[in-house]
């Protein structure tokens, strides 16, 4: 069965400038449990295909079935609001997939199901990033979908769609934004304010873990360093919040002040190949030999992940053997006693003690002539990433 051209009804033009002239709760006397639920998995993952709706909502119905209810709930009737809308990107073989996001009116159903208030993003994402931005829900449908496979059926059961998901939590991209602070080696040195934000977020609350998901089409280069998509400068920027700290002292990281919670980290690289998932292994270990900081780090296809959550998640079997068995996963590289320190560090400390010697030079000058001094010395701008260099030398 092909969603690729699903024939859903399309929202009329202006739809969002009309909905104010109607009142939320107008879908509400016609909405099944099915749609409910469809809505509220929008809400959490903001972008599904029509295949994944399938998946979660649909199991075994007929296309024209689902496309009919999809369009249906995409179209105002007199007074009603449209709760969901249709985008579209074109794929690597050329053709065109269908994508549902939720209307301003679907995200207040989706607020009243789940009892709370969502951010409604002001744009979609472009039609050339929304593979990119469906293709990481594919594990959110793997471990939400029902077990097994749909078996055609003369009458199907009213309840065989998907609930939202209780053993864990998953959190959008567009709901995360994790703020640290870097050094920035190039002339004027200086700590430059910088954000983290993940493809999605897993987070675990029975075992206190926290899977910091990014996706991995094989459209970006894994080992160019100075690529801001590149996967080797993501791995960096995970090394400086998870393992930065905020002051010279005490033991406060960025993630433990943005997450005071306890969960352990662990950063999962999802891949549609086993080729790429190697590669991201191999760069990744070479990336922990140059600079020696470590955190739990996997890389895994997106069929390995699946069968994996499922197994940690809600204690099913897996189909295959489990990836634990043989993980494809960075280990900790052999060292020599002592620890490795790069020249960029190096280089660091020493320009924060020049900029250290420096403000007490001028304090020191102050006193010996006499004169007060009336304005706080102020910290050196290079303090923290100081600090992070030192308390990895001692360790």
């Amino acid at each position: 069965m092909s969603f690729l051209e699903a024939e859903a009804g399309e929202v009329e033009e202006g739809e969002d400038a009309a909905e104010g002239k109607s009142e939320v709760g107008s879908w509400r006397g016609r909405l099944t449990a099915r749609d409910r639920e469809l809505v509220s998995h929008l809400g959490l993952v903001r972008y599904l295909r029509t295949d994944q709706i399938a998946e979660l909502v649909f199991p075994g119905r007929a296309q024209s079935v689902i496309s009919g209810r999809l369009g249906e709930l995409s179209q105002r009737h007199g007074n009603t609001r449209a709760l969901i809308k249709k985008l579209w990107f074109v794929n690597s073989e050329g053709k065109r997939v269908l994508v549902w996001a939720l209307t301003p009116s679907g995200y207040a159903v989706a607020g009243e199901e789940l009892g709370r208030q969502f951010k409604v993003p002001r744009h979609d994402v472009a039609h050339q990033f929304l593979d990119h931005a469906t293709g990481v829900n594919d594990l959110y449908v793997a471990l939400t979908k029902k077990p097994g496979t749909p078996r055609p059926a003369p009458r199907k059961p009213a309840d065989d769609f998907a609930r939202v998901p209780t053993a864990f939590r998953w959190v959008a991209t567009e709901d995360l934004e994790l703020p640290f602070s870097e050094y920035v080696p190039k002339p004027p040195d200086h700590v430059a304010d910088r954000r983290l934000q993940p493809d999605a977020m897993l987070e675990d609350a029975v075992r206190k873990r926290r899977y910091l998901l990014e996706f991995e089409t094989g459209s970006a280069t894994v080992r160019n360093a100075q690529h801001k998509t590149a996967t080797e400068t993501k791995i960096g920027r995970y090394c400086r919040f998870l393992l930065g700290h905020v002051h010279v002292v005490g033991p406060q990281t960025y993630y433990s002040k943005h997450f005071n919670d306890g969960y352990k980290p662990i950063v999962v690289f999802l891949t549609r190949t086993e080729a790429r998932r190697d590669t991201i292994v191999r760069v990744a270990e070479a990336y922990w030999g140059e600079v020696d900081a470590r955190f739990e780090l996997r890389a895994l296809t997106m069929a390995e992940a699946g069968a994996e959550f499922r197994w940690r998640l809600l204690g099913e079997t897996p189909l295959v053997p489990s990836p634990d068995l043989n993980p494809p996963q960075v280990t900790k590289p052999a060292t020599l006693e002592g620890t490795f320190i790069s020249f960029r560090e190096i280089e660091l400390l020493k320009h924060f003690q020049q900029e250290a010697l420096g403000i007490i030079h001028r304090v020191r000058h102050t006193v010996r002539a006499g004169k007060p001094v009336a304005t706080e010395p102020r910290y050196p701008e290079l303090m923290n990433p100081a600090a992070m260099v030192l308390q990895r030398l001692a360790r």
